[in-house]
């Protein structure tokens, strides 16, 4: 089954849909969504937004690969 999908604007309560060449059908079934403008995000702190995102677990071996990463670079390398 093919399927074509495209967003339009609307004029006079009017729309047109062009189909492609290669489409071929002797009937098809249009269904009429309006799209809703998107509200601008709400600008959040990443300590807000990634919140609970990763679990308590990961978090703690994550924790501890950090601070083994950091004392390697406090060491003295001579």
């Amino acid at each position: 089954m093919q399927a074509l999908r495209q967003i339009v604007n609307v004029k006079n309560n009017m729309l047109q849909v062009a189909l492609p060449v290669d489409f071929k059908a002797d009937m098809v079934e249009i269904i009429v969504l309006p799209i809703e403008k998107q509200k601008e995000p709400l600008k959040l702190k990443n300590s807000k937004r990634f919140f609970g995102a990763i679990s308590t677990k990961t978090e703690e071996n994550l924790h501890k690969h950090l601070n083994k990463v950091h004392n390697e670079w406090e060491r003295d390398v001579r």
